[in-house]
């Protein structure tokens, strides 16, 4: 596999485990003999679920032999699983198809070499569990970074004969490195990046590399699992990202590769820094000790037990990467200025009243807009040309997840709940939104054009409210009816109450009222903007029902959009029968979250009619 411009990893502190019951090899250790976990990476999610359109796949299994004694090598912990029997079949759980493991599988398969990796595979011998000997789990090893995954994480080759990949967080591709192995897994190891030894300059050198800027970026960066890129100069982070929209459509499309057009350059961030409208820290709730002192000598005795040391910290933060526990967090610096200010009051907060805590729990910080006084109705709705820009100074936290945000995209006013969806950089929404119009509607084209637009999992409306000028009429449709009611209230804080419908669909008939509202295929545009599982068959065989004059697909997880276009593009074909199918016109990624390897992806679908 080529080296990607992609993930990042400017010095890391270093982190060494000390024996396998603390770190991630007490995690693995501690499943049935019989099961290896193949899901080993973290997942992104910082586009959470908004609905309910997800398929029901899970994992495969796979029963094969068992492998030879260097793949079974336990931990050094006193207590030793059963041996199992000879001639025992193992069973291994293959990722389930389209997740961050399986993604990793394929960045795997690239980097051994797909024929090589083929070969193995074909002797169904289990070959491909079986780590080199030369890797001992939590035994260190040096290595030399070749390239990097999606996730930003690096691969190295193991040293030895036997072709294998050694994955480790941090690092990249022309560092030598030392690395701690804490799990094996198929046709590669997972280890903990313990010392850059030598460094590559090629992936750094961007606002956060801390080695040649020490007072940018994120002191945390190297222990905090957050952001993957944040050395890599801002370009390169966009090329990376641009290099994961390719590969998930190569991947997960099947697509001939001359039915996926160019990909796009990916349109960056306005703010890389500093744009981030929702943070959730968490903590870990006091140990039993500490809460047994409360019960017997007060909250007085118990606060006194625990700043007199007794081997716990209140940390509050977020996780870290390659250790379990909580990473204590002061600050996040792509966090808006306005939360990392509120995380400071909260943080004395919790540590005040740790003693009440008997369980973890996650704070909620969310950026707002003051309340508009009075605010827009549907007989006075909000004007952009008479409500000033409110500077982010002025802007207030909501840690309530009940209670209203307000934010402002271009011309139009939204209000939510802090608990519900709504996309976490601002200040990429207008361009976001605005290419989404001019993909609607491209210059010159002599395609028909439509006169009605469909969001779907409309959320609050973001979509179907911002594009809504060149239309007659707009419908959202959602199954979730808090979403309806927010997305209404939108639609009339803004003056759109006569030209929008908001339909609270059922996901077997999702497309059933637009027929009875006024809306037909023929003359309409569907926006499609689903969470990270993507669309199911039932909506997507309803979509290509509704037959609408193009489809643009707004996406989260471009793995499962890729998956979801490549059966609209097939399955249209066979409906078509030569009269009717859908092609991908433009594939291009948005940064909605620099620093990190996560990237959105917009893919535009116009339908094609003989003759026309």
């Amino acid at each position: 596999m080529t080296t990607p411009p992609s993930p990042s990893g400017s010095p890391p502190a270093k982190r060494m485990k000390s024996d396998s019951v603390n770190g991630n090899a007490a995690i693995v250790s501690a499943q049935p003999s019989d099961v290896i976990s193949t899901n080993g990476f973290t997942e992104i999610t910082e586009a959470p679920i908004k609905a309910l359109f997800n398929p029901s796949t899970s994992g495969t299994t796979e029963i094969i032999p068992k492998a030879s004694t260097s793949q079974q090598q336990q931990s050094q912990s006193t207590s030793k699983p059963p041996k199992a029997k000879k001639n025992r079949k193992q069973k291994r759980f293959l990722p389930e198809k389209y997740s961050p493991a399986d993604v990793i599988y394929q960045d795997v398969r690239d980097f051994l070499g797909p024929a090589n990796v083929d070969e193995i595979l074909s002797k169904s011998d289990a070959s491909e569990w079986e780590a080199p000997g030369e890797l001992k789990l939590y035994e260190q090893v040096e290595l030399t970074v070749g390239a990097f995954t999606v996730s930003g994480e690096s691969l190295a080759l193991a040293p030895g004969e036997k072709k294998w990949a050694v994955i480790a967080p941090f690092a990249h591709p022309g560092d030598r490195i030392k690395a701690k192995i804490y799990k094996h897994d198929r046709l590669c190891s997972y280890a903990d990046l313990v010392e850059i030894l030598e460094y590559s300059e090629e992936y750094r050198g961007g606002e956060g590399d801390r080695r040649k800027y020490p007072g940018q970026g994120c002191k945390y960066f190297g222990e905090c699992g957050g952001c993957q890129l944040q050395p890599l100069p801002y370009e390169l982070q966009l090329l990376h990202k641009k290099r994961t929209v390719s590969l998930a459509y190569a991947r997960f499309s099947d697509l001939p590769s001359n039915l996926i057009p160019e990909i796009q350059p990916t349109i960056g961030s306005p703010k890389q820094w500093q744009y981030r409208t929702k943070i959730t820290p968490h903590f870990d709730a006091p140990p039993k000790w500490a809460q047994k002192r409360l019960k017997e000598g007060g909250e007085e005795d118990a606060m006194n037990a625990l700043n007199e040391g007794k081997g716990w910290e209140i940390r509050i933060g977020f996780e870290r990467k390659g250790r379990p526990g909580v990473m204590d967090i002061e600050e996040c610096p792509i966090a808006t200025p306005v939360l990392n200010k509120k995380m400071t009051e909260e943080r004395k907060r919790v540590q005040e009243t740790i003693m009440s805590f008997t369980r973890g729990a996650t704070l909620l910080l969310r950026d707002s807009l003051p309340a508009p006084t009075p605010l827009p109705d549907s007989s006075t709705p909000f004007s952009s040309s008479t409500e000033p820009i409110i500077p982010p100074e002025d802007h207030i936290a909501i840690t309530n997840h009940k209670l209203p945000v307000y934010e402002r995209v271009g011309s139009y006013l939204f209000s939510f709940t802090a608990g519900s969806f709504f996309q976490n950089n601002n200040s990429i929404l207008i361009p976001l939104t605005e290419y989404v119009k001019e993909a609607i509607f491209p210059p010159h084209s002599k395609a028909p054009k439509p006169t009605y637009l469909v969001d779907t999992y409309c959320g609050s409306g973001l979509f179907g409210i911002t594009l809504n000028e060149p239309f007659e009429k707009v419908a959202g449709v959602e199954i979730s009816h808090d979403s309806i009611v927010a997305a209404k209230k939108n639609a009339e804080m803004n003056g759109l109450q006569d030209k929008t419908t908001w339909l609270c669909g059922k996901a077997e008939d999702i497309f059933g009222g637009l027929d009875e509202k006024g809306f037909q295929g023929a003359k309409s545009c569907v926006v499609v903007d689903p969470p990270r599982k993507g669309c199911d068959e039932p909506f997507l065989t309803q979509l290509l029902s509704f037959k609408p004059l193009t489809i643009v697909y707004v996406s989260c997880n471009v793995h499962t959009q890729a998956r979801d276009v490549g059966y609209l593009i097939r399955e249209s074909e066979s409906r078509g029968e030569g009269k009717w199918k859908y092609v991908v016109e433009s594939l291009r990624g948005f940064d909605l979250f620099p620093q990190t390897a996560h990237v959105e992806s917009v893919a535009v679908l116009r339908l094609v009619q003989s003759g026309i």
